[in-house]
């Protein structure tokens, strides 16, 4: 019996720490054991000996040996700690305003700072800096309910206690570096904190599916070889307008025929068993179909159907290619036969080689596609590999997203050919940082990455995500599959060191990494920031750091799958437990030193683009638009004299082939004198137009017909 590969998970491959379980649980015991004994305190008197006779003892008894309880007189105020030793009122009263003149040197230093969440590297680095924390409200909830005269009874140096204490005093100073999540709202915005949020409309919002569609449409406005490009798969909004939806029905159909032209290529050694003259059952009008669709998509590339009529019905067309989907299907999934002679293929196909060549000469993307036709259907605002599913039936595809409308679908051509290491799937996680200054946004790239494994073998054949989602959150649920290649990693992760050795002896290119793959990681993600600079809120001290996932063709060319706002920083292997707490470290290096000092480290991270976005967005009417320009000079043609004939260059002939007769105005004294001797002689004089006729012919040549 088969074991499924869906199965526990695999808890050896997980690194756990119980520091923090631990310690949570001392916390709530301390916070018990402080406020019950405040509750308890007393004086530290002899009992045997008492100083006032007049006192009542809790044992109950007087100097006489007569029993008796009477009141207590109020005794001064004294502190008894865990280890017996008594804090007088003044020396709490010293332990406070020392800690209040801390304060006020942090704010006036703005080195206040909020962390949400278990980010203990930058909680670290920051105090390491001096800063001051200032509590969240779900950090130490047992020990921020005591009041501040039991905290500093317990306060020590670095403990707590102390830590407690100091937030409670600073409570109502505002904070200078708030990590918080995205769904928070942004507080302190008056003192322009460093806040790990970059805030932008969802059109243009990339660490969102719907928002990289939406930079992917606007990258080409910015893009510059060798520096800003994007190399995406493509991908629809299954949930938007009538012509996006009918553009995916259209790529889908296109690639189909693609699809089944490539399977013919690919089995060219085994025409014979494709093609049966009198027992298949394909005619050969699919794959005349198929041709007739791939050359028309590439006269579409060439401009030459603009002025093509369709005679077609829209119903009747639905029908055929419906029929053709169905049949070439059958051929790709089904090995059907085609009916047609094994020559008469040969020379369909070698067409079909030329038109396909030509194709992905102008876009790269169409080699990236197999013979299988899949979409990978992801929500448009979720991450970690939630509601993701792989289909290649456009009736599947249009079902599931119907049936699902708020998770606002999209439809992502599937990676049928990426690169594999050992047959097995991978991408890269890379780190991306945005930070904003008064004027400037500048991208800043990490040189460190690393890789996931998928943990089964790569087939099309399968659709399931333990063989195509290489995210962790989906990965760490299922085991290695047995006869994997034992040379990939248990736990699913290699280093960027690891993988600059296996490309070291593979057949890749010398320094493929630096003169390829990490510049093209530039290149796209350049492009995508670029691209949504148009909604993107400047708001200074801003900054924010990205996991991008991207993949390689199986020519090492870059392609950007998707960004995530969030990463996951956590040590979950031994790999991450390295990466992310030095990257976070360094993120403090750049956000924080580097302001303070121009010529600090800034770790791994390198700056690879700036932008000035201060510009002049207010209109004056008064001073109006500048204009940078040079008039046009127009010229007049008139009908050459019979008598003599001056040959003018072809050059000139086709710059003043567009003109317009305009009746001249009757010209007298000299000026008429020599108008007419320049006709005689055969010479024309350009005639300069007025600004109303400059502006109509102007309009009459650059309106859009």
């Amino acid at each position: 019996m088969q074991r499924s590969s869906t199965s526990w998970p695999n808890y050896r491959n997980q690194y756990y720490n119980p520091v923090y379980k631990i310690r949570s649980l001392i916390q709530t015991l301390d916070a018990e054991l402080a406020a019950l004994s405040h509750r308890c305190a007393v004086s530290k008197v002899n009992v045997l000996n008492p100083v006032n006779p007049s006192i009542g003892y809790i044992l109950g008894h007087s100097s006489s040996g007569t029993k008796y309880k009477a009141k207590p007189e109020p005794q001064k105020s004294m502190a008894i700690l865990s280890d017996g030793q008594p804090i007088s009122a003044a020396q709490t009263r010293t332990l406070s305003s020392m800690y209040r003149s801390r304060v006020i040197d942090a704010f006036r230093n703005r080195r206040i700072f909020t962390v949400y969440g278990n980010y203990h590297t930058i909680r670290r680095a920051l105090l390491n800096r001096g800063w001051l924390e200032k509590l969240a409200p779900n950090r130490y909830p047992k020990l921020q309910s005591l009041p501040e005269e039991v905290l500093l009874q317990h306060a020590k140096r670095g403990n707590d206690y102390e830590a407690v204490a100091i937030s409670k005093i600073i409570s109502h100073f505002p904070a200078f570096f708030i990590w918080q999540p995205k769904a928070q709202r942004d507080y302190h915005s008056d003192v322009l904190p460093l806040r790990n949020r970059v805030r932008r409309g969802r059109n243009l919002d990339f660490s969102t599916k719907v928002g990289l569609i939406g930079c992917a449409e606007q990258h080409q406005w910015f893009h510059e070889r060798g520096v800003c490009g994007m190399s995406h798969p493509r991908f629809y909004r299954l949930g938007g307008g009538s012509e996006e939806r009918m553009a995916f029905i259209e790529d889908f159909r296109q690639t189909q025929c693609r699809s089944l032209l490539k399977y013919i290529l690919e089995n060219i050694q085994r025409l014979p068993e494709l093609a049966d003259p009198e027992e298949g059952t394909i005619p050969i009008s699919v794959v005349h179909f198929a041709v007739t669709n791939l050359k028309k998509h590439f006269d579409e590339f060439e401009h030459r159907t603009l002025d093509e009529e369709c005679e077609k019905s829209k119903e009747s067309e639905n029908i055929e290619w419906q029929d053709f989907i169905m049949d070439s299907n059958r051929v790709i999934k089904n090995n059907a036969k085609i009916k047609v002679t094994v020559p008469l293929l040969e020379e369909v196909s070698k067409l079909s080689r030329i038109y396909l060549t030509k194709l992905e000469e102008r876009r790269r993307d169409y080699k990236w596609d197999g013979c299988r036709n899949l979409w990978i259907l992801k929500p448009g605002y979720q991450c970690r590999g939630l509601g993701i599913i792989i289909r290649s039936s456009i009736d599947e595809i249009w079902q599931y997203a119907t049936n699902f409308p708020q998770r606002r679908y999209i439809a992502q051509k599937y990676l049928e050919r990426p690169l594999l290491i050992h047959k097995t799937k991978f991408d890269i996680r890379q780190y991306m940082l945005l930070s904003i200054s008064d004027c400037i946004l500048t991208i800043w790239l990490y040189k460190d990455c690393y890789l996931r494994f998928s943990s089964q073998e790569f087939t099309i054949d399968d659709l399931r995500e333990s063989i195509h989602l290489t995210n962790n959150s989906v990965q760490k649920r299922y085991k290695n599959k047995p006869n994997r290649d034992v040379r990939l990693p248990k736990n699913n992760m290699w280093s960027l060191e690891q993988f600059k050795i296996y490309l070291k002896h593979s057949n890749a290119p010398d320094n493929i990494w630096d003169e390829r793959i990490y510049p093209g990681f530039k290149e796209n993600l350049t492009a995508v920031v670029m691209a949504s600079l148009e909604e993107t809120d400047f708001v200074e001290n801003s900054f924010e750091l990205y996991g991008c996932d991207l993949m390689l063709d199986e020519q090492y060319n870059p392609i950007l799958i998707e960004i995530n706002s969030t990463p996951d920083l956590s040590p979950s292997t031994e790999v991450t437990a390295r990466i992310c707490p030095l990257a976070l470290k360094d993120l403090v290096k750049v956000i924080v030193d580097l302001p303070r000092n121009p010529l600090a480290p800034t770790g791994n991270f390198e700056r690879i683009y700036e932008v000035n976005y201060k510009i002049k967005r207010d209109f004056d009417p008064e001073v109006g638009l500048d204009i940078c320009g040079k008039a046009m000079t127009l010229f007049k043609q008139t009908a050459p004299p019979q008598k003599k004939l001056m040959r003018v260059p072809t050059k000139f002939i086709k710059k003043t082939e567009h003109t317009i007769k305009l009746p001249l105005k009757r010209l007298r004294g000299p000026a008429a004198q020599k108008t007419k001797a320049l006709m005689e002689s055969g010479v024309t004089e350009p005639k300069i137009l007025r600004s109303a006729a400059k502006e109509a012919l102007a309009l009459r040549y650059t309106a859009p017909k």
